[in-house]
């Protein structure tokens, strides 16, 4: 049976498992968790990627990534290559390291982003190796709290710190809050096999396709005009896309159906802009 292709969109953020295989150790020492911090650094500069957090397990690794309207597939084949390269020639070794295929989930809105983020730094105290985020050395959580030195322009913090706030300093506090209580807040997700469930608690969170046009045709009764205003009104369009995006998990092809008839790229631009 063939395999299913990835679902990939222009500029997506994707949260990436990299298994190693039969779930073995793929570092065995804490020198390979650098090599692989410095190969993840080597193709940032090579692909231009965005890395938005990281932490890396004895036998897997979590990553958040922005392709930046690069290939995922390929761009992850890159770092897997690099680094199983080093690790069969260190220990001597041949054959696979990773698990064949590795986890890739579209990360569609903000709100995902922020518990996303949240469950990545919090997975070695899930595993019982520290006791805080802030303990665990591989990780990004440190980069957030602006103590990492070797790995300091790695991880661009400014999307997820910026969904709680604007000021860097508060939405800081607020972002240590939010991961330091996600062990004991079940409200905010729930993991079953590292597939996170997202808890749509939120009521402003639009479930479906049909529920965004619901709120657009409301948004539009409301203001007394007719759809057609969407392709004209640049301001209220920017509005309604915002909206639709982060409180949603629509594609960029179904808010640009829903705002004028865009297409994905014209949607990608404006929300980038």
């Amino acid at each position: 049976m063939p395999r299913i292709a990835r679902e990939k969109g222009e500029f997506s953020t994707y949260h990436i498992i990299q298994r190693g295989n039969e779930r073995k150790n793929i570092f065995i020492k804490d020198d390979d968790k650098i090599r692989f911090l410095d190969i993840l650094n080597r193709m940032k500069e090579k692909y231009n990627f965005i890395l938005e957090a990281y932490c890396l397990m004895d036998n897997h690794v979590h990553l958040l990534v922005n392709d930046n309207g690069n290939d995922i597939s390929k761009l992850i084949k890159s770092i897997n290559v690099s680094y199983v390269y080093f690790f069969n020639h260190r220990y001597q070794r041949v054959g696979h390291l990773f698990q064949d295929r590795f986890q890739s989930e579209n990360v569609m809105n903000d709100r995902y982003l922020l518990a996303l983020s949240a469950y990545i730094h919090n997975n070695p105290v899930k595993a019982g190796i520290v006791r805080s985020p802030e303990e665990y050395e591989w990780s990004s959580f440190r980069s957030y709290l602006g103590r990492e030195k070797t790995w300091s322009g790695l991880v661009n913090t400014e999307r997820v710190l910026g969904i709680l706030s604007e000021n860097r300093k508060k939405s800081l506090e607020e972002y240590c809050k939010y991961v330091l209580k996600y062990e004991s807040n079940e409200e905010i997700m729930d993991i079953e096999e590292d597939k996170l469930l997202f808890l749509k608690e939120n009521a402003e969170y639009i479930d479906s396709y049909t529920s965004a046009q619901n709120v657009v045709h409301q948004v539009l009764q409301d203001k007394g005009i007719h759809i057609d205003v969407l392709k004209t009104d640049k301001s209220l369009r920017y509005e309604l896309m915002i909206k639709l995006r982060k409180n949603s998990s629509l594609t960029l092809k179904e808010i640009g159906e829903l705002c004028g008839g865009l297409s994905q790229s014209m949607v990608c631009k404006i929300l980038k802009a």
